[in-house]
């Protein structure tokens, strides 16, 4: 599957680039959308989807498919609330950097400053390093237990006899334990909880009615059940997590990440300058990884398509799939949220950038 995705993505990037206009989009493409979603929902036994598209700044497509709810028969809608898995790392980094534009914070403030216990191989490890994954911390703290909620400080604690992976600065590896520490940064330069935080001077603030931290106990409206696929079996209930992981923290909706994209595009919250420095102040990464990455930002990986900058990131939790890219220079962006285990939605955002950037029918 990996290989067939980076062979889509590189066979793209060969196509003359060619805008199309927007009021016309969907009228001959709306059909072939539906097409490519409902084709790639069963060869990946996914059991439900919604989808979110902008081009050119309009919000041209919210639509679920399949079911949020297979017990209760609860339809797929653009109002459904997934769990956004690491897709939720950039709304993290946003926060670090609104505390930076309020000089609340500095990018080059080193960890001593907030944990001061740490060890002594951690004091050149900076905020802009736990947010690109150049820290040589390892992926995730040796407390870490997913079935059980523990403060972000025990699991940072823990951590500190573990072992650099690299001197700070000098490598890349992907790193959850990083955004746990952000978390816990947030809440020491706001005094409020990292939840609160998010929710009051993010998500409430800018009309995110749909979004919030996960929560295994809370009741949320609209909350999409989560599933697995067992060939033995067909599909399954997802093992739920107990602990709030600030790595893949939140929940929403495509209504909701749509309005969040348009916060991007309008320059609200941060300033243009801010939002761009979080994926053009990017660090090469792991060509090891699968798949590979060109270079990460904060929050974002960061590469090229079509000779265009696309910017974009992906996020898996048990349950759970999704996939949210961006296309800054022409305003366009397509978030495909899943509640299926294992599923690979980027395949459906690269086949439908295929139909949005690809010559209109009537092309010679």
């Amino acid at each position: 599957m990996h290989n067939l995705l980076l062979i889509l993505l590189t066979s793209l990037t060969l196509l003359p680039a060619q805008a199309q206009p927007p009021h016309a989009l969907l009228r001959w493409q709306s059909t072939a959308i539906d097409s490519i979603v409902r084709q790639e929902m069963r060869q990946q036994h996914i059991v439900g989807l919604s989808l979110g598209l902008i081009v050119q700044g309009r919000v041209m497509l919210t639509k679920g498919y399949g079911l949020a709810n297979v017990e209760q028969g609860v339809p797929a809608s653009p109002q459904s609330v997934y769990k956004l898995g690491s897709v939720s790392k950039q709304m993290v980094a946003t926060a670090i950097m609104l505390l930076v534009q309020e000089q609340k914070l500095r990018l080059t403030d080193t960890l001593p400053r907030f944990f001061p216990g740490a060890p002594l191989a951690w004091h050149h490890i900076t905020v802009r390093q736990l947010l690109n994954h150049t820290s040589g911390l390892p992926r995730d703290s040796p407390a870490l237990d997913n079935m059980k909620p523990q403060p972000d400080s025990v699991l940072i604690r823990a951590a500190y006899r573990s072992p650099l992976l690299f001197a700070p600065g000098t490598g890349w590896r992907y790193c959850n334990l990083g955004y746990f520490m952000l978390a816990d940064i947030i809440r020491q330069r706001t005094g409020q909880s990292f939840a609160s935080f998010m929710q009051e001077q993010v998500f409430k603030k800018y009309n995110l009615s749909h979004t919030r931290t996960t929560s295994f106990s809370a009741l949320i409206p609209h909350r999409v059940a989560g599933y697995a696929y067992k060939p033995s079996e067909g599909v399954v209930h997802a093992t739920d997590y107990l602990a709030l992981r600030p790595s893949g923290a939140f929940l929403s909706s495509v209504e909701d990440m749509l309005r969040w994209e348009l916060l991007i595009q309008q320059q609200q919250l941060l300033s243009k300058r801010n939002w761009e420095q979080m994926w053009r102040d990017t660090v090469r990464t792991d060509t090891s990884a699968h798949p590979p990455h060109d270079y990460y930002g904060y929050g974002w990986d960061v590469g090229k398509y079509r000779q265009q900058l696309v910017v974009h990131h992906d996020g898996t939790l048990p349950g759970f799939t999704s996939s949210y890219f961006r296309f800054p220079d022409t305003n366009t962006a397509i978030v495909v949220l899943t509640n299926a285990d294992k599923a690979y939605p980027r395949t459906v955002a690269l086949r439908i950038a295929e139909l949005l950037f690809r010559a209109s029918p009537n092309a010679k």
